[in-house]
């Protein structure tokens, strides 16, 4: 049985992966800040038994993140999803105020690289040796299209922006010095069943559900490192786990794949 672990795994993105992991009958380690009050991660455990696991964890408490690394020190992981992350203490478009070129909180600005950009890394140094110990051997960064700089067409978000762009880096760099796992780091998209789609609903105002066996549009090119290197435009499923399928099935080796921009 396969295993896949996911940081910030109570809600949106994260919630959506593990729901259909589990449902793929996948061991899954669900992780949330405040297990008790996940719910919804409660319902799936009752459901799904001992092959979902949920874990206390804050990603920025590193004797936390050290400790459960320690309790599943010879867990193989097969896919682990860095998923965690926050836009600061508010959600669109409120997010967007404390963002600007001429007003700028600095204190949100510290909170997100905290979250977004030092945990992924302490995090994904932490387990490591899981992941490297697995079959598919591969490890996650949750970026998004925000941190592309040739997509940065009309500025604002900076703080978000600036810590997505650096997780970008960050995965570039374990993909150089870790040859013995895959490294992606992963623009999703927000078509991915009813957590997702409730996401996006309350962003566009929109009450619709999408239909999570639906394809979304091509969303760029995966670049694949390699001799010679190779280019994939592809259409991203709705599904997330169908999304990390293909890019497992193109990085046949351990390599850097990244959305392109």
């Amino acid at each position: 049985m396969s295993t896949v672990m996911v940081t910030g795994a109570n809600r949106g993105i994260g919630y959506e992966h593990v729901a259909q992991y589990a449902q793929k009958k996948w061991k899954v380690i669900a992780c949330a800040r405040q297990p008790e009050k996940a719910i919804e991660l409660l319902q799936l455990q009752d459901k799904y038994g001992a092959n979902f696991i949920i874990e206390e964890l804050e990603v920025t408490n590193h004797n936390q993140v050290d400790g459960l690394s320690q309790k599943h020190s010879n867990t193989a992981i097969d896919i682990f999803i860095n998923n965690a992350g926050t836009g600061g203490p508010e959600g669109m478009p409120g997010a967007m105020d404390y963002q600007k070129i001429d007003n700028m909180n600095y204190q949100i600005w510290r909170d997100i690289l905290e979250v977004n950009l030092l945990a992924p890394f302490k995090v994904a140094t932490s387990f490591h040796k899981q992941i490297s110990i697995s079959d598919k051997k591969t490890l996650i960064m949750m970026s998004s299209d925000l941190g592309s700089v040739s997509q940065n067409t009309f500025g604002g978000l900076y703080s978000y922006r600036a810590s997505k762009s650096g997780l970008n880096i960050v995965a570039k760099g374990m993909s150089n010095e870790w040859k013995d796992i895959i490294v992606v780091a992963l623009a999703p998209s927000t078509e991915a069943g009813p957590h997702i789609s409730k996401l996006k609903s309350t962003l566009s105002g929109s009450s619709k559900r999408s239909n999570a066996d639906e394809r979304c549009p091509s969303v760029g090119a995966i670049v694949v490192r390699g001799k010679p290197p190779v280019i994939v435009t592809v259409s991203v499923p709705a599904r997330p786990v169908r999304s990390v399928a293909v890019i497992v099935a193109v990085a046949s080796e351990p390599q850097f794949v990244a959305f392109a921009g």
